[in-house]
């Protein structure tokens, strides 16, 4: 492998991250599958609000609701895996990546549930979606030593401006007591599922995102379920636990969507169309409001808007120059490489990516 690609900050985007779409202009299959970029917002997008009903108006605990739904949705997983896709569960091997991964991601989980129910799903999705990726970059930076640069930077000042503009929209009083309960949680949250992120990363060289998803959520939910038997031992009702099925629906599809999102599009793009989930979750609300649904939402909802689009604004920002940088040392590495280097390089990637047959086209 050329030294100068190898030394490049996004190098690891060529395993994990970056779609094969190379060199540079974007290829048609790409456009095509950006629908399952979007619909892996919207599938987000309706979890949240369904979070907000099932906790708020049908008063069934966060916990409980998250206990039950998560296990079931990874239990359904890992049996698509092994009966649909005809594979061998071996990723219980990895279990020193796969426990501490699946525990944070726990923690991620009732806090969101929790924050939901607190301060609602217009207001929990546009704080989550600026705190979730910058906690991904700080955490990356502290731990793989890897560089910002001028324009991730620049993003990570409009997603912060955007983040506290979304706290003002329901401040009260000194800005020191703009921050609640439920906001705190938005943040605890954001850096927990960042730093089950690190963990399963490395899942995802050796295993596939869909087994990842299915193991971690699955192991989770047993994490969920025990913490609730032990301190908060609540049996739901008959029509709890119908409304219970019928959610863990929601974890099952979004956790499908997003495996085939990084797959088909990258973590960069599949990134930046979730963080359009929190302006999709507040178009959403106010169409339900038309309808009768009784939202949350803060009082200064124009504020909360201008705070989504500057979260939106920033994370695109952030990871529109991964896929620039790549792009640099990716040319680069042509110019100073040999071609069958360059056929090495791109297989390896598409083998990870299932695109083969496009990266040789392109390489041609």
């Amino acid at each position: 492998m050329n030294d100068y690609l190898r030394n490049t900050p996004d190098y690891h985007l060529l395993l994990v991250s970056v779609p094969i779409n190379i060199p540079i202009s974007q290829s048609r299959k790409e456009s095509r599958s950006s629908w399952i970029g979007f619909a892996n917002s919207f599938s987000l997008s309706l979890e949240t609000i369904f979070i907000e009903s099932l906790t708020i108006f049908l008063e069934i605990p966060p916990v409980t609701l998250a206990a039950t739904s998560i296990p079931m949705a990874g239990g359904t997983l890992m049996l698509i895996v092994v009966f649909r896709m005809k594979r061998k569960l071996t990723i219980f091997r990895s279990w020193k990546y796969l426990l501490p991964g699946s525990a944070f991601v726990a923690i991620g989980i009732i806090t969101w549930y929790d924050s939901v129910s607190r301060i609602g799903a217009a207001k929990e999705s546009v704080l989550f979606g600026p705190i979730g990726t910058l906690a991904v970059l700080f955490l990356a930076r502290f731990f793989l030593h890897e560089r910002l640069s001028t324009m991730q930077l620049i993003g990570v000042i409009i997603a912060i401006i955007g983040f506290f503009l979304s706290v003002a929209s329901a401040a009260v009083g000194s800005p020191l007591s703009w921050f609640s309960l439920g906001d705190l949680e938005v943040i605890l949250s954001g850096i927990a599922f960042a730093a089950g992120i690190i963990y399963l990363t490395k899942l995802t060289r050796i295993h596939s995102s869909i087994e990842v998803a299915g193991a971690s959520l699955l192991i989770s939910g047993v994490i969920l379920a025990t913490f609730q038997w032990i301190y908060s031992p609540i049996v739901p009702s008959v029509n709890d636990w119908l409304f219970l099925s019928l959610y863990s629906v929601f974890p099952l599809i979004g956790a499908l969507l997003y495996s085939i999102s990084l797959t088909k599009l990258g973590a960069s793009l599949t990134s930046t169309f979730e963080s359009s989930a929190n302006l999709m979750t507040i178009v959403l609300l106010l169409m339900l409001r038309e309808f009768g649904y009784r939202s949350i939402f803060p009082e200064n909802i124009p504020v909360l808007v201008l705070g989504g689009i500057l979260g939106v604004v920033g994370i695109s920002l952030i990871h529109l120059n991964d896929v620039t940088l790549f792009r640099r040392a990716f040319i680069e590495f042509c110019k100073r490489s040999s071609l069958n280097q360059r056929k090495t390089l791109l297989n390896l990637v598409a083998s990870r990516q299932g695109n083969h047959l496009t990266v040789t086209h392109n390489l041609r």
